[in-house]
């Protein structure tokens, strides 16, 4: 059960006064700008990442939104100490922009990109600052730009973040040895570039393909381990390579790049670790570190993570280091609904400090007086586009669809067609690529004395994506999903607190969709659970298309009977009120799963 969130601060404090031996032990410091979610458009990243990360330890009461530090960009002095003059000024070309982020930009689109990683330049300086003065840890939940070297910048990266904190150090007196520990799937090639004649500076790289060969390089370790690893065989080279490298160079600061792009299933990597093998790594490196070189600072990036679940090794990682333990990650759609109260706390609490009086009547309550827009449709009678659209953005979807090329996204409203009012997401100003499409009406009939919002059609979909191999489309997919859908249902729920609803209502016409609603919606009806377990039971280890494929050719069948299995709309809701709540909480768990079987296709 979660806590109200005034009594979180308790369970932080309880949770230090008890946490085992592990960890860092004491305070670990947080490094974030709210700028980091600005991505550029069409390279692949979440940019909703970092503040996930921050909303799981906030939530778990483990951090304060006050207590995370925000950098200043970093200064051309700083970058110059780096990167060459020619180089710094050929980024004011958005051919060469284009060029390292592998996107097409434009001039304002290459100017933020530029902003934005030097601004997560000054976050690693902060970083690796803060780090050497408390002698303890401190995470920058951005940065690990590794691959752009003193005079070029590839693999997305335009400046060299890490190096450029070393050097910042090294005007500053900080003058003993420096390991960057970097652990990214991808070759560490620019920073080993950097510092290949300094032997102060040892980098230690281990990935799946070397980028750059330096021979020469005055202190470096560089290990490619290939395509497919695992938890053992990474993990086996690891502890083998890197406590000699503690223990001969002993380092007076520690810059770890932890990049979780090694994890299977990774957009942009092709190793095959799982979390737990993924934790194990993180925690080796801290325990070795502090077991060889005492209380050695440690200044963490992020580094690489691609696609919707990237925040999720680094969450588990950030929450062992502040509890020292292996902490239990929520569901995307918990996370989904406390990042925007995280991303919007400490302005709505400016705004209620600055002017306690400050109010607007919104587009609905101009309306209910009279003086809404003239023909203007509002969603439910009470939501205008401007405010759909906002809203859609404080969720993230529109950063995240630009984040998949829809520069120019624009939302469309439709009054209702007897089927309920519908939204829809278009990724351009003048183009018909439909990403979003949801229809909506009032429910007052799937639940005896319960108002819900009915959920009549929900579409998220990236025309532009491929399928991946091994992926096939699911019943009526056209493309692949957009990976929004916590997001949405997000946006859904606060729409029910507004309005003063119960939750969400949603009936799975076919068992794939109750398989992907699963993770945010519950069951009503102890049968339709039941019959939703029986078929996973039945079909352990096929993949969800498979699953569907022998539903429809009558493949999975009834024990007892020997009849085949045939799915009907099941009613599914998202509770938001406590009665609601507490009805669905009473609905048993444990209900045994109906014995279903899986009959092998002829062949």
């Amino acid at each position: 059960m979660r806590l109200p969130r005034a009594l979180r601060p308790l369970r932080r404090v309880v949770r230090r006064l008890v946490s085992p031996a592990g960890g860092m032990l004491g305070d670990v410091g947080f490094v974030y700008h709210d700028a980091y979610r600005k991505g550029v458009p069409g390279l692949r990243m979440d940019p909703m990442r970092g503040e996930r990360i921050l909303t799981f330890l906030t939530d778990e009461g483990w951090i304060r939104r006050k207590d995370v530090r925000e950098p200043r960009p970093a200064s051309v002095e700083d970058l110059r100490r780096v990167h060459s003059g020619e180089y710094l000024r050929s980024l004011d070309d958005p051919d060469e922009v284009s060029r390292i982020m592998g996107v097409p930009v434009d001039r304002d689109e290459a100017r933020a990109a530029l902003e934005l990683q030097r601004l997560m330049c000054g976050g690693t300086i902060f970083t690796a600052l803060l780090a050497t003065r408390l002698r303890g840890a401190v995470v920058h939940v951005g940065g690990g730009l590794h691959h752009a070297g003193p005079d070029r910048g590839t693999g997305f990266c335009l400046l060299n973040d890490a190096a450029v904190a070393i050097a910042r150090l090294r005007t500053r007196g900080f003058d003993a040895p420096i390991l960057v520990v970097d652990l990214d799937i991808h070759d560490g090639n620019g920073t080993r570039a950097i510092f290949a004649e300094d032997p102060t500076v040892h980098t230690f790289s281990m990935h799946n393909e070397t980028w750059t060969e330096l021979p020469d390089a005055a202190a470096d370790t560089c290990i490619a381990f290939g395509s497919g690893i695992g938890d053992e065989e990474y993990l086996e080279i690891l502890e083998r390579e890197l406590p000699p490298v503690l223990s001969t160079h002993q380092p007076g600061l520690i810059l770890y790049l932890a990049g979780v792009d090694v994890a299977e299933g990774d957009i942009f990597g092709d190793g095959r670790m799982s979390g737990a093998g993924i934790l194990s790594r993180d925690r080796f490196v801290v325990n070795s570190a502090r077991e060889i070189c005492g209380g050695v600072p440690l200044a963490v990036v992020l580094a690489g993570g691609y696609g919707s679940g990237a925040w999720r090794p680094t969450a588990r990682f950030s929450g062992w280091l502040v509890s020292g333990r292996d902490p239990s990650l929520p569901d995307d759609l918990t996370v989904a609904l406390g990042r925007v109260r995280w991303s919007g706390s400490e302005e709505d609490s400016r705004t209620s400090k600055e002017d306690p009086f400050a109010w607007s009547f919104s587009a609905g309550d101009l309306s209910a007086l009279g003086a809404g827009t003239p023909g203007e449709s509002l969603l439910l009678s009470r939501y205008s586009r401007r405010e759909i659209q906002a809203a859609l953005a404080r969720f993230g979807v529109l950063d995240q669809a630009r984040a998949r090329g829809y520069r120019d996204v624009r939302v469309q409203m439709l009054p209702s067609s007897g089927l309920g009012p519908t939204v829809r997401l278009y990724g351009e100003r003048e183009s018909e690529e439909l990403l979003m499409e949801v229809r909506l009406d009032m429910d007052r009939v799937s639940l005896s004395g319960r108002t819900l919002l009915k959920v009549e059609w929900l579409l998220l979909q990236d025309p532009r994506a491929r399928f991946h191999p091994g992926h096939e489309p699911l019943p009526g997919q056209r493309h692949p999903g957009l990976g929004s859908l916590a997001d949405v249902v997000a946006w859904l729920i606060t729409l029910c607190e507004e309005m003063e609803l119960d939750g969400l209502s949603f009936r799975s016409s076919h068992y794939h969709i109750a398989a992907i609603a699963r993770r945010h919606l519950r069951f009503v009806d102890s049968r339709d659970r039941a019959l939703f377990e029986g078929i996973r039971e039945a079909t352990r280890g096929l993949t969800l298309s498979e699953t569907v494929r022998a539903l429809e050719e009558g493949r999975i069948v009834d024990v007892a009977s020997g009849d085949p299995v045939v799915w009907t709309d099941i009613l599914m809701v998202v509770p938001v009120s406590p009665r609601l709540h507490a009805e669905t909480a009473a609905v048993p768990e444990d209900v045994p799963s109906r014995s279903l079987r899986l009959v092998e296709a002829e062949p």
